[in-house]
């Protein structure tokens, strides 16, 4: 066994506990907020459609945007590929009732999230230039030091330099299938990447707003067709998911760690709920309300889980879960290739997939150069830049499975570092959640 594959077993194997804890997490955080993530929905669909007019984001604050734009910057970021991956890799390591526990996973930590962006935006700081500086780091300085703000920013900073170039390698991969060079690939997305990162806050707001809806009806459209065209299934589908999740065989011995150990994993990582990185766009938004953005951030968490649950439920119905097919999208590929013409059914996963993936290399590499900024007081920010570049490229062109999993391991101080500041202050600042 190689250094690569050594390593990516002992991360898998050891990334297990700070999902476990995130999810523990996300429950306390549940029953704090008396399940805020139903009992408020109505509201959050009702802040969602509100006009924006009366939000418009002054054209002096170059650094902020409005609500809806940090919403959608937001979504790209928490929908990458892994989102259309994560569920299938889940049910086919863990069994079928792996996406019942995967979207359990996903609406506790809906709650996590709603916590995460009110404290972000209560404690964010004004800048010169109108625009905030957010994030994590600011409530995490609030509730423990400075110096442990310091390392949440700088494993941020990391961990997103090894997830954009997950995200341009599995595109790269794709592309290569259809006669494109990875390098290519990897030009075009560094070239595109660095574009918008220049431009700010407010270019990646612009962007995410377009590709978000674009991506997500594509999606949704063709994985309800596959869905609805054999609802004679369905009902099978759905004993077989719920006897692998609950039936009392199912709930004991080895079978059962390993249907969890990947199912929160997965789950977990999906929502981006308890990393704490999905607050960092919604840091920006010029709002007045921190509770408001933290009810509207919520809708985040369910467009996650709801591409999960057609992601899961596609390759389950057309049973490509259980062919020779390689495990991850190319399973997708084939069953969207079985209710559409290749070409049509190739071109709209390919399409999808680029945008899942240029929406999530961007925002992460924004997400990434805000922990930067933290940790380097506002300055360099130019060193992050072309470094987030170099490895987009590489990540594009090169296997670099070492890398991820090495850099994989920065989660777990991310994580816990973040999930334990946001439960303390939850308990602490009575007077900020009181309204809910």
């Amino acid at each position: 066994m190689d250094l690569a594959s050594s390593i990516k077993i002992l991360s898998e194997k050891v990334l297990t506990i700070p999902y476990i804890i995130l999810l523990l997490g996300s429950i306390i955080i549940t029953v704090k907020t008396k399940f805020i993530q139903f009992r408020l929905l109505p509201k959050m669909l009702k802040l969602f459609f509100k006009k924006t007019h009366n939000n418009k984001t002054n054209t002096d604050d170059i650094g902020a945007i409005n609500s809806k734009h940090a919403l959608f910057t937001a979504i790209s970021t928490s929908i990458g590929i892994g989102n259309l991956v994560g569920p299938i890799v889940a049910i086919k390591l863990g069994g079928p009732g792996a996406l019942i526990w995967f979207i359990i996973a996903v609406l506790f930590g809906a709650a996590t999230i709603f916590a995460e962006v009110s404290l972000a935006v209560n404690y964010r700081q004004k800048l010169k230039n109108g625009g905030f500086a957010g994030g994590p780091m600011q409530y995490i300085k609030k509730a423990f030091s400075p110096f442990m703000a310091k390392i949440y920013g700088l494993c941020v900073a990391l961990m997103l330099l090894g997830w954009s170039a997950s995200q341009a390698n599995t595109l790269a991969d794709i592309l290569k299938n259809y006669k494109v060079p990875t390098f290519a690939t990897g030009i075009f997305l560094t070239i595109l990447t660095l574009i918008y990162l220049i431009g700010g806050i407010k270019k990646i707001g612009e962007l995410s707003a377009k590709i978000v809806p674009t991506m997500f009806i594509l999606f949704c459209t063709i994985s309800l067709w596959i869905i609805f065209s054999n609802t004679d299934r369905l009902a099978d589908i759905f004993t077989l998911m719920f006897k692998s999740a609950f039936s009392p065989k199912a709930l004991t011995g080895a079978s059962f760690g390993l249907l969890l150990r990947w199912a929160i994993a997965k789950g977990t990582q999906a929502s981006e709920a308890g990393v704490g990185t999905a607050t960092i766009p919604h840091s920006m938004a010029q709002v007045d309300d921190p509770i408001n953005q933290g009810i509207l951030a919520m809708l985040s968490t369910y467009s996650v889980g709801f591409v999960c649950l057609l992601s899961g439920l596609v390759v389950l119905i057309t049973n490509t879960i259980n062919t020779n097919v390689p495990m991850g999208i190319n399973m997708l590929t084939k069953a969207f290739s079985m209710y559409a013409p290749d070409f049509i059914g190739n071109l709209i996963l390919i399409l999808c997939t680029f945008l899942f993936a240029i929406g999530s290399i961007i925002g992460n590499s924004y997400n990434g150069s805000q922990g930067f900024l933290y940790v380097t007081k506002n300055k360099y920010l130019n060193i992050y830049y072309i470094a987030m570049g170099i490895i987009i490229f590489l990540g594009s062109i090169f296997s670099v499975e070492l890398v991820w999993s090495v850099i994989d391991f920065f989660v777990i101080p991310t994580a816990l570092i973040n999930i334990f500041a946001v439960i303390y202050l939850l308990f602490k600042r009575q007077d900020l959640f009181k309204k809910i």
